[in-house]
């Protein structure tokens, strides 16, 4: 087998020239861009600039009828990466639908054809769940270094070698989880933050009472405040009322070890009234 294979693949009734060199498929770009209806002078150029795509894109010569034939190719990795960096809003409308085919189909026919070979070299791959970490790592990171989540997943593909973070061996993962930056425990909030909630929301469920007792007093002196302390009673007993469900939903499992437990202050007014209620 020589070292570069061209092959012709169909997308809704077109050509996609794909080239196995050194053993890792490659797609050539003019092609594409002449099927979508994008300028390919343009495109390349913005092939060259990219920092991530212009590391990938190989030149690749192979003969034909006519003499030899040029094509600047990317790893198919990458389609998506350049697919998805043009905006649908910013091109002709009548090459609109066909640019959202691309972006939706292509990748997937490409590996779907290619998939036999990738499952061949690597049978092992990381489960539903190590998946979803490698997304949360990926995430961490364009939360930390500001780059967009495509440029990310590129550059994972091409440390790793292999066309979806899904296909990442499961012995590599580990490994790719280090280079990503790592997956950060985002926990919920601890027993001692629901303490004081709990203790903001008693204090805030007396003043809404002290509110209530106010009300007929400045009702009684014909006051102006009457309207505002009157709408402040009912919404913010709504309100106080929501947030203990919540409260008591998320305490449930604590139990105040005695009664001078910093719990005994707090949970007995919650549960009380949510249970009068």
């Amino acid at each position: 087998m020589s070292s570069t294979q061209l092959e012709t693949i169909q997308f809704h009734n077109q050509q996609l020239i794909v080239l196995n060199h050194e053993n890792k498929p490659y797609i050539a770009m003019k092609p594409v861009c002449e099927n979508i209806g994008l300028d390919w002078h343009a495109q390349r150029q913005r092939i060259h600039r990219h920092h991530v795509l212009s590391k990938g894109e190989v030149m690749i010569t192979l003969p034909s009828k006519s003499g030899n034939q040029e094509y600047l190719c990317l790893p198919i990795s990458m389609l998506n990466g350049w697919l998805f960096g043009i905006d649908t809003n910013r091109v002709k409308p009548e090459i609109r639908q066909i640019l959202e085919q691309y972006q939706l189909e292509c990748f997937d026919v490409l590996y779907n054809h290619f998939m036999p070979k990738v499952a061949q070299q690597y049978p092992n791959t990381i489960s539903v769940e190590q998946q979803q970490q490698i997304q949360q790592a990926v995430n961490e990171r364009v939360y930390r270094t500001g780059e967009r989540h495509q440029a990310v997943y590129s550059k994972f593909h091409q440390q790793f070698k292999i066309p979806r973070y899904q296909d990442l061996p499961a012995s590599k993962f580990d490994e790719a989880i280090q280079w990503l930056g790592g997956v950060h425990a985002r926990n919920g909030l601890s027993d001692e933050d629901w303490y004081d909630l709990a203790c903001l929301y008693k204090a805030a469920d007396r003043m809404r009472s002290q509110i209530e007792l106010i009300e007929p007093a400045l009702r009684a002196i014909d006051s102006s405040f009457v309207s505002a302390f009157h709408s402040m009673a009912i919404e913010y007993k709504r309100n106080l009322h929501s947030a203990k469900l919540i409260i008591e939903r998320e305490t449930a499992h604590i139990t105040p070890k005695n009664i001078i437990d910093d719990w005994s202050r707090v949970l007995p007014t919650i549960r009380l009234k949510l249970n009068s209620k």
